[in-house]
């Protein structure tokens, strides 16, 4: 069986880049340590995501896709930062006891945003579901080691697969837009027009 993010890699995604800008967001699950989410972007698609937030410092991991498009992104977000734009940063995940992930990521302001590529989304799906905590360690900087917890994470992955289903059959029953509308009406043909005209010789033809 595959699992939720197997499911949303296999049906749509060929590349992975930048995040959709989120305009509003609505949480509607909570299980363990995430919170599941759905919103709009600022370029009015929706968008299906899970997070998990740190009470004391309110630091938060989160993952999202845009419904339609063809991108999973991951953020790392903390108030107190200050990154100058589009620094390019790096970052270690460790699920559980697994090999660790190395990641290259891009700062901007209080956000860190970095993909992983598509054929190592299950790999990462099976372990966020099986571990019980995750590290996050940016190695160029000083920011602490961060850990999360993973508990509920089976539950928050079929919730998000179930989000980007649902919203993207919706987006697919949608009517499509009508075509463009003109203020003219199509003239009829001239008839001389429509007439055969007989081919040409290169010579005139005697009478019988």
């Amino acid at each position: 069986m595959r699992t939720a993010f197997c499911a949303i890699l296999a049906s749509t995604l060929t590349t992975l880049g930048g995040a959709p800008a989120m305009a509003e967001v609505s949480v509607y699950y909570h299980t363990g340590s995430w919170d599941a989410f759905t919103g709009t972007g600022t370029n009015g698609k929706s968008v299906c995501g899970i997070g998990s937030t740190n009470p004391v410092d309110n630091h938060s991991i989160s993952i999202r896709f845009e419904i339609g498009g063809d991108v999973v992104q991951f953020q790392a977000k903390k108030p107190t930062w200050n990154i100058p734009p589009n620094t390019p940063i790096s970052i270690v995940l460790q699920i559980g006891l697994e090999s660790p992930w190395n990641m290259q990521g891009v700062g901007n302001g209080q956000m860190v945003e970095w993909t992983l590529e598509r054929m190592s989304m299950p790999i990462f799906d099976a372990q966020f579901r099986r571990s019980s905590s995750m590290t996050v360690t940016f190695p160029s900087g000083n920011e602490p080691p961060w850990t999360v917890a993973l508990n509920g994470s089976t539950a928050i992955s079929n919730v998000f697969g179930r989000c980007v289903t649902d919203l993207t059959q919706r987006l697919q029953t949608q009517p499509a837009p009508p075509g463009p509308t003109q203020p003219f009406g199509q003239a009829p043909p001239d008839a001389s027009e429509a007439m055969p005209q007989a081919p040409a010789q290169p010579s005139a033809g005697r009478s019988p």
